[in-house]
């Protein structure tokens, strides 16, 4: 199972400001202090030694993951993300020479899940199929409300690809070709759900928008059960700790409390995730930093977790 991120962050797409791309530029060029670069070779291998943090910017468009096992193409929410995805899709090849076909799950349809489907290219074109899994009832006409006159210019309407929603129960597995699904509900504002996703030969849970007011073993019991094992889990970092206690009911999770889910849970890989459009770069891979430190502290100095800050076009295969 491969998965590639097109959207990490939550609330609202954002843009790399200005003072954070200085800051960036001046601890590069501090480093490169001493070196001849002038010389091509010795510019080289300065870049690709610098920290990944220095290398790669977290992005800023909101939730879309691409799946893919064999040669079926799975989808997770349609955010901004979804507009790249769907260029890069058209690019290599989607639907040029058979129906193209790809399923798209859903979490739940606030905006920043599913603001980038008006952009979704393969969606204008007819020989393409997608169609949608979730358990709501009415996510065909949420998705067309958002794109109502009044909001939008372009109706789903105009979309001249095949356009199919099927409902899939909670608490239940639901096979997809290669995928097993199981959906289970999340504490969020409105209904939301996280996804545990298997393919026979891996295990990805995607754990987006949701709270954990307690972490008594009785209150997590559920939770410790849907991600256990995972070879990755997909987790929303949201928050800090302060934010998270500042912000109760908001819907949103840390760092920290992913990674003591992950390790109860046994997980094998932690990717923070739904980032917040106020976080610069350098507080979320602090994050980072904390996490890695606290399950070093829970395996007595030997974590078995590997932590993960997701980051708009991060590969994973597990």
């Amino acid at each position: 199972m491969v998965i590639k991120f097109w959207g990490t962050r939550g609330s609202i797409p954002t843009s790399l400001s200005a003072s954070a791309l200085k800051r960036k530029y001046h601890q590069v060029l501090t480093g490169a202090a001493g070196l001849d670069l002038n010389n091509e070779a010795v510019l080289e291998r300065y870049l690709d030694q610098l920290p990944l943090h220095l290398q790669q910017p977290v992005g800023g468009n909101t939730t879309c993951l691409e799946i893919r096992s064999g040669d079926q193409l799975l989808i997770v929410d349609a955010g901004s993300g979804i507009r790249l995805l769907g260029l890069d899709m058209l690019e290599n090849g989607f639907g040029s020479e058979e129906n193209g076909r790809a399923d798209i799950l859903m979490t739940h349809t606030h905006w920043d899940h599913i603001q980038g489907f008006p952009f979704f290219r393969p969606a204008f074109v007819p020989t393409n199929h997608f169609t949608f899994y979730s358990p709501f009832d009415d996510l065909a006409d949420r998705l067309t409300q958002q794109q109502h006159p009044y909001y939008f210019p372009v109706p789903v309407t105009y979309m001249s690809a095949r356009l199919e929603f099927n409902r899939i129960e909670p608490n239940t597995w639901r096979q997809l070709g290669n995928f097993r699904i199981y959906p289970m509900r999340l504490s969020h504002p409105g209904l939301t759900y996280g996804y545990r996703i298997e393919d026979g030969h891996a295990c990805l849970v995607m754990a987006t928008d949701s709270e954990y007011k307690r972490v008594d073993p009785k209150s997590t019991e559920a939770y410790i059960k849907f991600f256990q094992d995972a070879d990755l889990l997909i987790f929303d970092a949201q928050y800090s700790l302060s934010e998270s206690l500042d912000k109760p009911d908001w819907g949103h999770s840390t760092a920290m409390v992913g990674a003591e889910f992950s390790h109860r849970a046994n997980v094998k890989r932690l990717a923070l995730f739904h980032h917040d459009p106020t976080s610069p770069d350098e507080k979320i891979w602090g994050a980072k930093e904390q996490a890695e430190a606290y399950l070093m502290r829970r395996h007595n100095g030997r974590s078995a977790c590997e932590v993960l800050v997701a980051y708009d076009g991060l590969t994973v295969e597990v």
